[in-house]
């Protein structure tokens, strides 16, 4: 069975990020500890997404200023 991850905006003092994480930790208010790291706040939560989605687009990032500077 796959894991399903979801996109979350985390927050930690004044900081804010954007990851993926697997569904079964994406809970709006919950607190995490990453890479050893307490503190992280998930703030918002997106649709869950299969794990060969999120895998396979990872790097997608890279291609958008080709496809959006025209």
């Amino acid at each position: 069975m796959s894991v399903k991850y979801c996109q979350c905006t985390l927050k930690k003092g004044d900081i804010e990020d954007v990851v993926w994480i697997p569904e079964k930790y994406a809970k709006e208010g919950k607190w995490l500890k990453i890479a050893e790291e307490n503190g992280w706040q998930v703030i918002k939560t997106g649709t869950p997404m299969s794990e060969d989605y999120v895998f396979g687009h990872e790097r997608d990032f890279k291609d958008q200023r080709k496809a959006s500077d025209i």
